[in-house]
């Protein structure tokens, strides 16, 4: 049986991508206005 990683996050991005980058802007811009 193979071994897993497991990681406990909130939000995950995966690849690179265009929808990927807008999300963590949204992401980060939410983060600012929460404050």
């Amino acid at each position: 049986m193979t071994d897993r990683e497991v990681l406990d996050v909130d939000v995950l991005f995966i690849g690179a991508g265009p929808a990927s980058l807008a999300g963590a802007i949204h992401l980060k811009k939410l983060m600012r206005d929460s404050d």
